[in-house]
């Protein structure tokens, strides 16, 4: 196995709060939470939604147990994890578009040195606070 691989584990779980990483962190493990359940076969016990029993050889009530598990687990993947990965990508992109401006970078390079949206400076521009 690489060894950068494991580096990488690793700096993702020391992420911090609230932090790009920390959102794909927590979108990975809802994941794999959504994975365990699917495979175990959580999804036949969903029908006591509609009254019914999943399996005759377990209680009613382990059957709703697992069940309502299921359900939560796949409403977080279907809901959460799109909100997770989004959010992830605008702090990414606010990040570096931060960082443009504060070096004074505006990210157009169609336009020549000294010319700013469309208007020929005469003077160079200060930066502003």
């Amino acid at each position: 196995m690489n060894e950068t691989f494991p580096r990488r584990v690793s700096a993702l779980w020391q992420a911090e709060f609230l932090s790009p990483k920390d959102l794909l962190r927590r979108a990975i493990v809802i994941t794999i939470l959504y994975g365990v359940v699917e495979l175990a076969g959580l999804r036949d016990f969903t029908s006591i939604l509609n009254g019914t029993m999943g399996s005759l050889d377990m209680s009613w009530r382990l059957s709703a147990f697992l069940g309502l598990g299921y359900i939560f687990a796949y409403l977080a993947f279907v809901l959460l994890v799109p909100i997770l990965v989004i959010a992830a990508v605008i702090l990414i992109f606010w990040g570096k578009i931060s960082r443009r401006m504060e070096q004074g970078v505006t990210g157009n390079s169609s336009l020549s040195p000294g010319e700013e949206d469309g208007i020929w400076q005469d003077e160079p521009r200060t930066k502003a606070l």
